[in-house]
C-alpha cells in the first residue's frame, strides 16, 4: 500500500477531473491511500469520492487565471503557454512551490501523479519524491529540443521556440534560487520521468511519438446522471459546448432550428438562458451526463475539441463537428480532421451557416465511416485496461524509489532550502 497524491493544476472542463476520479477509484481498490489536490474541488452532480479520500484545493496564483493574450503574442509552444499560465513571475512560482512543500509535508506521498500540474511536478522533483506525469498529450511535451510549435498552421521560427523555453527557464531558475537551491532544475528535466499518455497515438496533439507510453483514454466520470433519447427515427445530435466558445449563441440557435433531436450539455450556461433556448427537440443540461448510452444512438457529436468528449464520440463511431476555443482544442480538432472523422467549424460563423454544415454532416456518410473505422481499430480497448496500465506505472515509480513517502520536513538539514528553515 502506498500514499498517492494526485495533483491537477492547469486546464479546464471535466476531462482532468474524470481522470483523477477514475484513477482514485482504481488506486483505492488496489489498497492504496489517495489525496486529491485539485484546481477545482467541485464534483459534478452524482459523482462521489470513495471513503477516506482527502481533497484539497491546488495552490494557485493570479497569473493562473490570465486574460487571453493578444494575437501578436500568442504562445508558440508549451514553454510559452506556461508563461501565460502562472510562470511569468519568479515570485509567483516560488510561492506555489512553497505551498506544495506544505502539502507534501502533510501528505507524505510515496508518489505524486501530476495531471497538467507543472508546479507540483517541479516541487516533487526538487523534493526527491517519485512522480508520474499523466495527460492527453498536450500537457506532456515530447522529448525534443526545443519543444515543438503548438501552432502548426503558422510559421514559427526555431529561434522563437528556443527563446520561449529560455524565458521559462529564467523564471523557474530565479524562483528556485529564491528558495535556496544552488542547482535549479528545469521544467524540461521534470518531464524526463515516467509518463502516461491517456490517449491514442493518432490523437496525440503533437503527433505520434516513438517513445510515447500510450495507455488509452481514461474518460467518463462514474455515476453521472443518465437521460435517454426520445422515441422516433429522427437524427440524433449530442452536443457538449460551453458559453465561452466563440459564436456559442449562433450554434445554439442553429441547433434549435434543426429537424433533429438534440441533447446539449452546456456547463456554465445560466438556467435562464437554458430555458430561453430549449425547445421540445433541443434539450439542454447544465451538468455533465453519462455520455456512453447517448453516443450509442447518436448520429453526430458537436464539441469544442476537448479530448474526453471527442475520444468518446470516436470510440462510439460517431463523427464530430468541432468549434475550438483554445489552441489545445484546435490541435485535437486537426487530428480528428486528419482522420476524416470530423470537421472544424472555423471563422465568424452565423446561425444559418452552422445549420447548413450540421445538416450536411448528417447526410454524408464519409465522416461516419471514418469514425466507425476508428472504433473498429480500437474495439479491444477498455477503460479498465487503461487504468490498469496507468496504475502499473504509478506502482512501478513507487517500488523503484529507494525511499518513498518522505515528508519534506524529514529531509536532511543540508537538503532543506534555507528559506524553509524557521
Amino acid at each position: 500500500m502506498a500514499r498517492v497524491l494526485i495533483a491537477w493544476e492547469l486546464g479546464e472542463a471535466f476531462g482532468h477531473l474524470a481522470r483523477c476520479l477514475q484513477l482514485t477509484r482504481c488506486l483505492i481498490e488496489r489498497g492504496h491511500q489517495v489525496m486529491l489536490v485539485l484546481k477545482d474541488v467541485r464534483l459534478p452532480a452524482g459523482a462521489s469520492l470513495p471513503p477516506g479520500v482527502t481533497i484539497l484545493p491546488a495552490p494557485l496564483t493570479p497569473d493562473l487565471r490570465p486574460s487571453p493574450p493578444s494575437p501578436p503574442s500568442m504562445p508558440v509552444n508549451y514553454a510559452a503557454m506556461l508563461r501565460f499560465s502562472g510562470f511569468a513571475h519568479a515570485a509567483d512560482v516560488a510561492a506555489r512551490l512553497t505551498a506544495w512543500q506544505g502539502i507534501f509535508s502533510l501528505a507524505c506521498p510515496a508518489v505524486v501523479v501530476a495531471d497538467h500540474a507543472p508546479t507540483a511536478l517541479l516541487a516533487a522533483h526538487l523534493a526527491g519524491i517519485p512522480h508520474v506525469s499523466i495527460g492527453n498529450g498536450f500537457a506532456i511535451p515530447p522529448d525534443c529540443s526545443p519543444w515543438p510549435s503548438i501552432r502548426p498552421w503558422e510559421t514559427i521560427s526555431h529561434e522563437a521556440l528556443v527563446a520561449a523555453e529560455t524565458a521559462l527557464n529564467e523564471v523557474t531558475q530565479a524562483a528556485q534560487e529564491t528558495l535556496g537551491y544552488q542547482t535549479p532544475a528545469t521544467i524540461r528535466s521534470v518531464f524526463a520521468g515516467p509518463h502516461v499518455l491517456d490517449t491514442f497515438a493518432e490523437l496525440d496533439h503533437y503527433g505520434e511519438r516513438p517513445d510515447g507510453n500510450y495507455a488509452g483514454p481514461i474518460i467518463s466520470i462514474p455515476k453521472l446522471r443518465r437521460t435517454t433519447w426520445q422515441t422516433g427515427g429522427d437524427g440524433k445530435i449530442l452536443a457538449y459546448l460551453r458559453p465561452e466558445i466563440p459564436r456559442f449563441i449562433s450554434i445554439l440557435q442553429a441547433l434549435a432550428k434543426l429537424d433533429a433531436q438534440v441533447i446539449c450539455i452546456a456547463p456554465g450556461l445560466s438556467g435562464a438562458d437554458a430555458r430561453r433556448f430549449a425547445t421540445r427537440r433541443l434539450r439542454i443540461s447544465l451538468a455533465p451526463l453519462d455520455l456512453e448510452p447517448l453516443l450509442e444512438q447518436a448520429d453526430l457529436a458537436i464539441g469544442y475539441g476537448n479530448s474526453g468528449f471527442s475520444t468518446q464520440a470516436l470510440l462510439a463511431g460517431v463523427p464530430l463537428l468541432m468549434r475550438p476555443r483554445h489552441v489545445e482544442q484546435a490541435l485535437m480538432a486537426r487530428q480528428v480532421e486528419a482522420l476524416g472523422a470530423g470537421k472544424l467549424l472555423a471563422g465568424r460563423i452565423e446561425m444559418n451557416a452552422v445549420q447548413e454544415i450540421v445538416e450536411e454532416m448528417l447526410d454524408q456518410a464519409t465522416g461516419r465511416q471514418a469514425a466507425q473505422a476508428f472504433r473498429a481499430r480500437h474495439r479491444g480497448f477498455s477503460l479498465e485496461q487503461a487504468l490498469e496500465r496507468t496504475v502499473a506505472v504509478i506502482e512501478q515509480a513507487v517500488h523503484g524509489a529507494p525511499e518513498t513517502g518522505r515528508p519534506w520536513t524529514a529531509l536532511d538539514q543540508q537538503e532543506i532550502p534555507k528559506t524553509w528553515i524557521h
